[in-house]
């Protein structure tokens, strides 16, 4: 699907066609979060096929559960949780970790060298992050999610989200200067 489409159909009018058994609007669904849970997925697993396999894992159960979807509820939260939750129990079944630098900064000819090295640096030290701050931290810097957001996919108050943020900009900060 071209990524200039704008979808009709809002997060909550598609749950309730989509527990109307409509493919339609999975379909719509699905293109409207893939790239963006791709995204967030790779950057907790740095392995691009492995955030496919997820994200599809979490839009399948979704299909096999869309009988007891809420559509008052926000879909996207849903979503992010769900992925969260299958980064969490892939990362418990593997043993080691597949830690690698961004592709894109490895196959990039940059005019400025220390750039690329200041983004190592910072790809390294999100890496070296406990997971509960690199959720939140991924979930509000890299995804653009509020506050409000986070505190309702992580399951937590917006007052640990808070906390949590300033924890990991402090830390990143120290590890960084």
């Amino acid at each position: 699907m071209d990524s200039r489409v704008t979808y009709s159909n809002s997060d909550k009018e598609l749950i309730i066609q989509i527990k109307e058994n409509s493919e339609i609007a999975f379909k719509e669904l699905f293109y409207k979060y893939y790239k963006i849970l791709i995204t967030f997925c790779w950057y907790r697993t740095r392995n691009i096929d492995l955030s496919k396999d997820l994200v599809q894992e979490v839009f399948a159960k979704l299909w096999i559960s869309r009988n007891n979807l809420n559509h008052e509820k926000s879909v996207k939260s849903y979503l992010f949780k769900s992925l969260t939750n299958q980064i969490i129990n892939n990362s418990k079944l593997s043993s080691s970790k597949n830690i690698s630098i961004d592709e894109s900064i490895l196959n990039s000819t940059p005019a400025n060298n220390i750039n690329i090295e200041n983004q190592i640096d910072l790809h390294s030290a999100i890496e070296k992050l406990p997971e509960k701050l690199k959720t939140v931290f991924m979930l509000s810097r890299i995804e653009g999610f509020k506050y409000s957001e986070i505190s309702e996919i992580c399951e937590i108050s917006i007052k640990a989200v808070e906390k949590r943020m300033t924890k990991t900009l402090k830390i990143l900060r120290k590890s960084l200067s």
